[in-house]
């Protein structure tokens, strides 16, 4: 079997240079996963910044400023809020929910737990836990309500354009009623509940 040459004038063989090649090509396939994390860092961080500023919207108040991060050249945007029984599917639909003065005396938007998962290079979708907060403003003949809040998920479709991601779809997801009920009484428990309970370790 013939022996592969270096330009020095030294030897390897073939199954040195085979092995050569896969190491070299094993660093390629390092680099490429490297590169695909930085990616998927950078996209995380872009559609971070757009919640963000969607969530500065909501706690302003101007709601119908919300356009600001949407793709208003889109005929067909898709909006689901949970507590509308037909999804808007139309710029009309949507400006009238944003738009609606005097409905609500106070509103406060936040979101956590952010996953983003890349469709094309032009399109994304993101997964993300939602939480807010609503003062409904009274209208005769109903009585003043307490201030109340909700949680549950909210999935979304983005669009990037020349000045960002833009929202395309927005959907929220609300858990099933038993698991709904179970998450809210997980979250009214004291914080300082775990360690009385295992204080009580001490006495058992």
């Amino acid at each position: 079997m013939a022996d592969t040459k270096t330009k020095r004038g030294g030897q390897v063989d073939r199954r040195t240079a085979l092995q050569m090649g896969l190491a070299i090509g094993g660093l390629a396939s390092l680099a490429d996963t490297v590169s695909a994390a930085d990616t998927d860092a950078d996209l995380h961080a872009e559609i971070e910044a757009v919640l963000q500023q969607t969530q500065e919207i909501w706690n302003s108040q101007d709601s119908i400023r919300l356009k600001e991060v949407w793709d208003t050249d889109d005929p067909e945007p898709w909006y689901v809020p949970e507590e509308v029984r037909e999804p808007f599917r139309s710029w009309a639909e949507i400006d009238g929910y944003w738009g609606r003065p005097g409905s609500l005396n106070a509103f406060r938007w936040q979101f956590s737990n952010l996953r983003v998962k890349s469709l094309a290079p032009d399109l994304c979708l993101a997964l993300f836990d939602h939480f807010y907060e609503l003062d409904i403003a009274p209208r005769p003949p109903m009585p003043d309500l307490a201030p109340m809040a909700g949680f549950d998920r909210v999935i979304t479709l983005y669009r990037k354009k020349p000045e960002g991601w833009r929202h395309i779809l927005y959907a929220q997801c609300p858990l099933g009623p038993e698991i709904y009920v179970r998450a809210l009484r997980e979250r009214i428990v004291s914080p300082d509940f775990a360690e009385f309970s295992e204080s009580l370790g001490d006495t058992k």
